[in-house]
C-alpha cells in the first residue's frame, strides 16, 4: 500500500510466550517483539460498557508492508497502547497486509 511518508509509523508486534505442552504454562523468554516500519494507524470508535465495571472497547485497523507477519493470537503495540488482533488478518496480495484490531481497557 502506498502512504504518504508523514502518516506512517512503526508498531510492535508481540508474539505471546509458546507455553509447556505438558503443563500449558508460558515458556519462560519465548514471548517475541518484533518492531514494523511503514505501518498507517487508523484509530476507530469506541463504545462503554458499565453494567459490572467501566469496560471501555476501542476499535482500530493497522496497514501494514506486505510480508508483515501478523497473527490473530497476536498483540500489537501502537503509540504506547496494546491492542489484540480480532480475527484473521487481511492479505491484499502485494499491497499490504489490513488488520482489525480491539483495546479493552477497565
Amino acid at each position: 500500500m502506498a502512504w504518504i511518508a508523514g502518516d506512517v509509523e512503526t508498531v510492535t508486534v508481540v508474539r505471546l510466550p509458546a507455553k509447556d505442552p505438558r503443563t500449558g504454562d508460558p515458556l519462560a523468554g519465548s514471548e517475541e517483539q518484533t518492531e514494523v516500519a511503514g505501518c498507517l494507524f487508523a484509530p476507530g470508535s469506541s463504545s462503554t460498557t458499565e453494567q459490572f465495571s467501566h469496560q471501555v472497547d476501542t476499535d482500530a485497523v493497522l496497514y501494514a508492508p506486505a510480508g508483515t507477519d501478523v497473527r490473530v493470537e497476536d498483540r500489537v503495540m501502537v503509540r504506547g497502547d496494546v491492542y489484540e488482533v480480532v480475527g484473521k488478518p487481511r492479505v491484499w496480495s502485494s499491497a499490504g497486509l489490513e488488520v482489525d484490531l480491539r483495546q479493552v481497557t477497565g
